[in-house]
C-alpha cells in the first residue's frame, strides 16, 4: 500500500492507492477499492462473489503539468442468476475513460477557449472526446 497522502490528493471516496509511477510527463496511479456487496442489475439480489478483475486506464486531472492516468482494478461480480456485472464507481460514469472531474474540467476549459483542438491538446484527449 502507498501512503494516505496520495489517496488524499486524489480525493476519491473509497479508493486505495497501491503504487505510483512517475515519468517526465506522466503519472500513473494504480488504485483499487474495497470489495462490497452489490445488487444484481438483472434479478436484484445482493452478491459479494467476485468473478474476476481487469485493469482500466482512466484519465484524470493533471498534477504539476503532468498527465495523470489512474489504473483501476475493476471488480466483476457474478450473481446466482448467472449475470456477470462490474462494480459501479461514483467517480467514473459507465463507459467513460475519464473521471467525472476530468469531464467537468474539459467543459470548463471550453468556456474559456475558442478552439476545440486547443482544449483537446491541453487535456490530452482527442477532439472527438471534447465534442
Amino acid at each position: 500500500m502507498h501512503s494516505n497522502s496520495t489517496a488524499n490528493l486524489l480525493n476519491l471516496k473509497g479508493v486505495f492507492v497501491n503504487k505510483v509511477f512517475h515519468s517526465d510527463d506522466t503519472i500513473k496511479i494504480f488504485i483499487s477499492t474495497k470489495p462490497k456487496k452489490t445488487k444484481c442489475p438483472i434479478c436484484g439480489s445482493v452478491t459479494s462473489k467476485v468473478h474476476d478483475y481487469r485493469n482500466q486506464i482512466i484519465k484524470d486531472l493533471p498534477i504539476s503539468a503532468k498527465h495523470v492516468y489512474l489504473v483501476l482494478r475493476k471488480r466483476r461480480y457474478v450473481c446466482s442468476c448467472g449475470k456477470r456485472f462490474y462494480e459501479k464507481y461514483d467517480f467514473l460514469p459507465r463507459y467513460y475513460r475519464m473521471t467525472n472531474r476530468m469531464a467537468a474540467y474539459i467543459c470548463d476549459e471550453l468556456t474559456k477557449s475558442v478552439s476545440l483542438s486547443f482544449v483537446a491538446e491541453k487535456s490530452n484527449v482527442s477532439v472527438a472526446t471534447v465534442i
